[in-house]
């Protein structure tokens, strides 16, 4: 999921894992989210936010991935620029939008202080959202 030159990147965190997201893929911080719970979901789907009068799904990766821990603390919700679905991820902080220089970005990240910090992949997040309710339907 690399971006082109020149485009700024979120470095957020999801508990203690910093990610990065090209700008181009945020449509919206919600701080204060309120999230209203869904019945008959895969126990990740923390339920909907409403952003600017649309319904978009949140998700909790770290319970998607399957930690003990999954608990997410605050209410802060990244809702995702998407041209297929509405979906947004529950997540802990922003640290800051980045504007890497070319040799910082890889294919499987983007240095930030001496580190790489990885592409987030929306993708791979819907796809198994599709993938699990289309069991649960079966």
């Amino acid at each position: 999921m690399q971006a082109g030159m020149n485009e700024s990147y979120l470095i957020f965190s999801i508990k203690n894992t910093k990610w990065a997201l090209p700008s181009s893929s945020v449509q919206e911080i919600v701080h204060a989210a309120k999230i209203h719970p869904l019945p008959f979901v895969p126990e990740y789907v923390e339920g909907v936010v409403n952003c600017r009068g649309l319904p978009y799904t949140v998700v909790n990766t770290v319970s998607m991935e399957g930690e003990d821990n999954a608990t997410i603390s605050g209410t802060m919700v990244l809702v995702l620029k998407r041209d297929d679905d509405q979906l947004a991820i529950h997540i802990s902080d922003i640290d800051l939008f980045f504007e890497p220089e070319e040799k910082d970005l890889r294919a499987d990240g983007v240095r930030y202080k001496k580190q790489i910090i990885p592409f987030f992949d929306a993708d791979a997040v819907e796809e198994q959202l599709v993938k699990d309710l289309t069991e649960e339907e079966s």
